[in-house]
């Protein structure tokens, strides 16, 4: 059977596997008692197990049954669940992980056997109560006993045809062994098809497989009961072969008779078979495909509701419709503007629901990043001797898969930082008065256009002045310009690259990457963060993301000649304002509209737009005022085009772009260019 087909599904099953398994397991720390997380464990850890035998990787089959064989002891009572034992499960978890690394990268598990890991296993359930039925079960077995049911075993009912027997006659000539073996699977076995895929593997190099009653599809596709029965040409004994198939995991039995020689069968049919033989033979042997070493497997897929699917399918289905709809149109003599324009609506309405409809289906729930923090906040307690809990919230809100790919580094960089900078010690909290236990909070929930992501601490907050004496202290900022400075500037000297105010270098913090590298990221993507703290009540740090990355709604503006793009996530309001409104503080152009002073941008001056030597400034201005966090602010533009759908495209590598104003650029529908502001940077 060639499984390599398969390899992508493998690799997005086996994860869920691996993060179900991380969450159970957290669960069963705190809950250890609790059967239907212990039953949970132990599905999933036999189908990460029947999954990698399917697939021919050995080394994560013997690790992750191995891993049964401990939660098959837990399961019936033998063994207790201890933070011990826990710490031993979640290497196990790293090791297949690594294993899964290793198959992305080059559809290979790759070499480490893990010889630890399994000792430790192992010695667990030595110390424990060892599972001597599963032991049992994967040993090889030299001999076989018929069962008592054997008169009804279906070795005696396989039909061979005519190339088959020859085949059979042949091997006799040549003093060869002709088997047919009934093989059984155990009861619990949940994958049925893998363990007989295992059968078929192990038999290989041991002799040839002429036939398989049910056939190898039936088996491939599991249809069949609990057993099955196989014909094969061997050089060595019965029971040497018996105790290859029961070397198989899950395999309860195994038993069989010498397949005797036919009748004389004529050279005429058995000539004419010749060909088909080997077909039969080929299709049992056929091992699963490897694909060359150092070529990274791809796996950029996204699941998809079927539903979804349909909606796409008949979004089509219009536009194909819209598009003969212009075609009737404009090969008629009698072209009329009403019924073209007509169609051109018709298209844009379709088009509009074809990219919702697009977006959608790119959409991914955020819990696909977060789901690995709360084991990493646990690992976190433990290196840094803190009691602290992490509470989640808004997991299912949806981001964009170019998005979701990228966020997980800055929200682990923020769940450390916490962890390690904002917590106070057991110590500490204990004489502030503060629960024993620190509380992070990571929630998210969507704000129009955008994301918000939240990462909250209950700890010290940030000490704004030992953030001032730090950057005097690094050079980073004058003693005259920290007293001018306010408790938001200095904070955000934090997002400076190599600033940092941990006392020691550790592998948690202390190195000056983090907070710079979030920063970067999340701009990067579109988006900002600002930060919230108290002294001695906590931190909020504050992550706003655009749902996607792809198209946009965008009001289209004119400054000198050129026209350019602002995204309507980050506008409030478009106000027509008399020149004499504008007013002064410390020397820039405000407005007061509507009881908040608004700083002005004159757009034409940030982006070194020229203007003719007879150009006057008008009377009125527009202003379009734009939101960052809390910041306000207002552009000043030349003229209005109007709301536009457009298509985002980057600048590339080939263009250096110091001006982080310019988030980058879209083609128009007349072919002219139009670059697109950044509303964040503008602020």
């Amino acid at each position: 059977m060639d499984v390599s087909q398969y390899l992508e599904i493998f690799i997005d099953e086996t994860k869920e596997h691996i993060q179900s398994l991380s969450d159970q397991l957290m669960i069963l720390e705190k809950e250890p008692e609790n059967t239907d997380t212990i039953n949970e464990i132990f599905r999933a850890a036999h189908s990460l197990k029947g999954m990698a035998g399917t697939m021919g990787f050995t080394r994560m089959q013997k690790l992750t049954h191995q891993m049964e064989n401990v939660f098959s002891e837990i399961r019936t009572g033998k063994m207790s669940v201890e933070a011990q034992l826990v710490d031993v499960l979640f290497q196990c978890l790293d090791a297949i992980e690594e294993y899964l690394s290793n198959i992305e990268q080059t559809a290979s598990e790759g070499e480490n056997d893990n010889e630890p890991i399994l000792n430790q296993l192992q010695a667990i359930l030595d110390g424990g109560g060892s599972p001597a039925a599963p032991a049992a079960a994967a040993a090889p077995t030299a001999t076989a006993a018929p069962a008592a049911d054997n008169g009804n075993r279906k070795y005696k009912d396989f039909v061979y045809a005519e190339f088959e027997k020859n085949a059979v006659n042949e091997a006799h000539n040549k003093n060869l062994n002709v088997f047919a073996i009934t093989v059984q699977v155990d009861e619990s076995c949940i994958l049925k098809a893998a363990r007989a895929f295992l059968v078929f593997k192990s038999l290989e190099s041991h002799g040839d497989i002429i036939k398989s009653n049910p056939s190898v599809q039936d088996i491939e596709d599991e249809r069949f009961d609990l057993d099955f029965s196989i014909c094969i040409i061997t050089s060595e004994s019965y029971e040497k072969i018996i105790g290859v198939i029961k070397n198989v995991s899950e395999i309860k039995d195994a038993v069989g008779e010498p397949v005797p020689a036919f009748a004389a069968v004529t050279q005429e049919v058995a000539s004419s078979k010749t060909e088909q033989k080997k077909e039969a033979v080929a299709d049992n042997k056929k091992a699963p495909d490897k694909k060359p070493a150092g070529k990274p497997v791809v796996n950029r897929s996204v699941r998809v509701d079927i539903e979804k699917l349909d909606v796409l399918m008949n979004l089509v289905s219009e536009l194909i419709i819209a598009k003969n709809g212009l075609i009737s149109v404009s090969s008629s003599d009698n072209v009329s503007s009403r019924g073209f324009t007509e169609q051109i609506e018709y298209l844009e309405r379709v088009t509009t629901n074809l990219h919702e409809s697009v977006m959608k289906v790119r959409m991914m729930p955020i819990e696909t990043v977060t789901n690995k923090f709360p084991r990493m906040i646990r690992e976190l307690a433990k290196k840094l001797d803190k009691k602290m809990e992490l509470y989640m919230s808004g997991e299912d809100t949806e981001l964009d898969r170019t998005v979701i790919d990228e966020i997980g580094d800055p929200l682990m960089h923020l769940l450390r930082n916490s962890a390690d900078h904002g917590l106070e010690s057991n110590e500490v909290r204990a004489q502030r008065g503060k629960p024993e236990v620190g509380t992070i909070e990571l929630n998210a929930y969507q704000d129009g256009n955008n994301v918000v992501i939240e990462v909250k601490d209950d700890g010290n907050g940030i000490d704004v002045e030992s953030v001032r004496n730090k950057a005097i202290e690094k050079g980073s900022i004058t003693e005259e310009q920290a007293e001018t400075m306010s408790d938001k500037e200095i904070i955000d000297l934090l997002f400076k690259p190599s600033f940092s105010t941990a006392k020691k270098v550790s592998d948690i913090s202390g190195r000056g990457v983090g907070l710079d590298v979030v920063k970067t990221k999340i701009e990067t993507l579109g988006g900002d963060i600002e930060v919230k703290t108290k002294l001695g009540e906590g931190s909020t740090f504050i992550i706003r993301l655009p749902l996607t990355l792809a198209i946009i709604q965008a009001l289209m503006v004119v400054v000198g000649d050129e026209k350019y793009a602002i995204s309507l996530g980050s506008i409030q309001t478009i106000e027509d304002i008399p020149v004499t409104d504008i007013k002064y503080v410390q020397s820039k152009e405000v407005i007061n509209l509507r009881g908040t002073v608004i700083p002005l941008i004159r757009l034409d001056s940030v982006l070194d737009v020229p203007r003719n030597e007879d150009y006057e400034a008008p009377d009125r201005m527009l202003v379009i005022v734009v939101k960052k966090g809390d910041k306000l602010a207002g552009l000043i533009i030349d003229e209005l085009i109007g709301q536009q759908e457009i298509v985002i495209k980057s600048l590339g590598k080939y263009i250096n772009n110091n001006n982080k104003v310019i988030g980058g650029a879209t083609i128009l529908g007349d072919g002219e260019v139009a670059l697109i502001l950044d509303a964040n940077a503008l602020l």
